[in-house]
């Protein structure tokens, strides 16, 4: 059986100001059940240089005087 999407599951439920707690668990369960949780990107080693950012980069124009 497939779970319902918080839509539906507040579409069924009504309005939210009378849902008791455990509605509000469960759609809270839904909630984070939509979001695809992917790969980790890959760290750098902790022994490579990273190469630093200069605070504030060149924008292009010239300073007046």
């Amino acid at each position: 059986m497939k779970s319902p999407t918080p839509a539906q599951f507040r579409a069924v439920h009504g309005d939210m100001g009378r849902w008791q707690a455990v509605d509000f668990e469960v759609y809270e369960h839904l909630v984070e059940n939509q979001y695809i949780v992917g790969p980790k990107p890959p760290t750098e080693p902790a022994d490579r240089n990273t190469a630093r950012q200069d605070p504030n980069p060149p924008t292009g124009s010239r300073p007046a005087g």
